[in-house]
C-alpha cells in the first residue's frame, strides 16, 4: 500500500485515535508515514520505529546543518558583539541557539507536525504556574545547598576586582539565557517527544539526561562526578518539563540554576569561569560535597538539592500524594495538563 509523506505543514489535519507510547488516545496530525487511503494511523512496531528514526536522523542533521551555515551568516553579528562586550560567548550563545530554532522549526515542518505539541515551546505552554515554578525551581535547587555549604564553612566568599556588580549580573544572564535555551531545545524539546513517543517517558528522561552529561565531557576540569552530576540535573530539568508540560518551565529552571552561580554566587558553571566583580565563591571543603573548580553542580549538596525540588515537582504533578497519616507514594510518569502528541 503506498505511503505519504506530506511537504508542508498546510495539508488538512487527520484525528486519530490511536494510543500512544504511554497509553495516550493520540488525537492531531496524521504522521508521515500514515497510509494514504483511509488517513488512519498505521499500525505495526516496525513502522513505528521508521517514523521516529526518520525524524530523529532528520532532527540530528537539520542541527548540525544549521550549527555549520548559520554561524556564517552571523559572523558580522560575532564580530561586533564580541568588540562591544569583550567576550565571544555571548554571540556563540546567540548563535547556536538561533541553529537550534530553526533546526527544530524545518523538522516540525518537514514532517508537517505542530511546533507547539512537539516542542511544547508554544504560546498555550506559557502561563504563571510554567514560568514562576520553573524559575523557583532551578533558583531554589542551588541556591539552599550552596547556602547551607557557605554556612558551614565548605564554600567561602573572598574579595575580588571592583567593578560594576550589574554589569557583571547582566553579561552572565546574557551568557546563559542563549545557552539553556540551546541545550534545551537540542535535548528536551523535538528529541524528548521523539523519544517519548517510541519508547516511553522513563527513556526519554534517561537517554536525554546521559546525553546531556556527555555533552559536558570536553569542558575545563571535567571529572566523572561531574559528568554524573550535570546528567543528575538532566534528569532534573526533564521532571521540570514533565511536571508543568512547557519546555518553557525547563528553560527557565535552567536559567535559574546557572544563574544562581555566575551572577549570584560568583562560581564557575560547568568549569567555566567568567570574572565577576567585588567576589567570588570558592571551595574550602571537599570537592565531592562542593563541586570544587567545577561549580556547586558538581558537588553531592547540589543532588541533594535537586531531589528535594523534585519530590516538591512531583506533588504538584500529582505523582506522589501526601496523606496526614504519613506518607503514600503513588507515582505516575504521566504530567498533568496537555498530552504529548
Amino acid at each position: 500500500m503506498p505511503w505519504r509523506f506530506p511537504s508542508s505543514g498546510s495539508e488538512p489535519a487527520v484525528k486519530t485515535t490511536r494510543p500512544d507510547a504511554d497509553g495516550f488516545r493520540a488525537t492531531g496530525r496524521v504522521s508521515a508515514y500514515d497510509r494514504d487511503d483511509a488517513g488512519g494511523a498505521a499500525e505495526g512496531p516496525a513502522l513505528r520505529t521508521r517514523a521516529f528514526a526518520a525524524r530523529l536522523i532528520a532532527f540530528i542533521g537539520a542541527s548540525l546543518l544549521a550549527l555549520a551555515i548559520v554561524p556564517a551568516l552571523l559572523y558580522p553579528f560575532i564580530q561586533f558583539s564580541g568588540s562591544i562586550t569583550g567576550t565571544r560567548l555571548i554571540a556563540f550563545g546567540a548563535m547556536s541557539c538561533a541553529a537550534m530554532l530553526v533546526a527544530t522549526a524545518v523538522t516540525v515542518h518537514l514532517f508537517g507536525e505542530s511546533w507547539r505539541e512537539t516542542t511544547r515551546l508554544g504560546a498555550d505552554a506559557l502561563g504563571r504556574w510554567p514560568l514562576l515554578g520553573g524559575l523557583a525551581a532551578g533558583w531554589f535547587a542551588i541556591a539552599v545547598p550552596a547556602g547551607l555549604l557557605i554556612w558551614a564553612g565548605a564554600l567561602r566568599i573572598v574579595p575580588a576586582e571592583a567593578g560594576s556588580w550589574w554589569e557583571g549580573a547582566g553579561l552572565a544572564v546574557a551568557i546563559l539565557v542563549p545557552a539553556a535555551l540551546t541545550e534545551e531545545l537540542a535535548l528536551r524539546g523535538y528529541a524528548f517527544t521523539l523519544l517519548r513517543r517510541a519508547w516511553g517517558v522513563t527513556a526519554a528522561v534517561v537517554l536525554t539526561s546521559v546525553a546531556f552529561g556527555l555533552l559536558h565531557l570536553f569542558n575545563p576540569g571535567v571529572t566523572a562526578q561531574s559528568v554524573v552530576m550535570v546528567a543528575l540535573a538532566g534528569v532534573f530539568l526533564a521532571l521540570v518539563r514533565l511536571a508543568f508540560d512547557s519546555l518553557w518551565a525547563a528553560w527557565l529552571a535552567h536559567l535559574a540554576y546557572n544563574v544562581v552561580q555566575l551572577a549570584v554566587l560568583h562560581t564557575p558553571v560547568s568549569g567555566l569561569a567568567v570574572p565577576q566583580p567585588y567576589y567570588r565563591t570558592i571551595s574550602s571543603g571537599p570537592a565531592w560535597l562542593t563541586g570544587g573548580a567545577w561549580g556547586p553542580e558538581a558537588g553531592a549538596a547540589a543532588a541533594f538539592g535537586m531531589i528535594g525540588v523534585s519530590f516538591l515537582l512531583a506533588v504538584h504533578a500529582g505523582w506522589v500524594t501526601v496523606h496526614r497519616r504519613g506518607w503514600q507514594f503513588d507515582i505516575s510518569w504521566r504530567p498533568r495538563g496537555r498530552r504529548e502528541s
